[in-house]
């Protein structure tokens, strides 16, 4: 009998050893979910979101809302007019050389003789 009672003190212990880990584990995911959800606020905020430019003039970087509507933007730096393109298609040819002040990036035809 006592060595029945021992066992039994031992699933006792384990059962409530399960249990604190259950806790401590139902509380990290629920933090885990939190954070999570914080990411997923930041990333589908109605807010919109930033967009980092490169002028293609001066290189110089900065950062505007992103607004599928504006069409250009002026550089802060050297006041150029900077295209913006929306679409994220990449013409097959490069450059068109349709962009304000642009004479087709630098490119020219002997690059593709080589």
């Amino acid at each position: 009998m006592n060595d029945l009672n021992k066992q039994l003190e031992n699933l006792l212990k384990e059962m409530k050893e399960i249990k604190e880990n259950q806790k401590i584990m139902t509380d990290k995911m629920e933090k885990m979910q939190q954070v999570i959800d914080h990411i997923e606020n930041d990333i589908y905020s109605n807010e919109g979101f930033d967009f980092e430019i490169v002028c293609p003039y001066c290189e110089n970087e900065f950062v505007i809302d992103a607004d599928e509507d504006k069409k250009e933007i002026e550089c802060p730096e050297c006041k150029n007019i900077i295209e913006l393109d929306w679409s994220g298609d990449i013409e097959e040819d490069g450059c068109s050389g349709h962009c304000h002040g642009c004479s087709g990036c630098g490119e020219s035809d002997e690059d593709d003789d080589m």
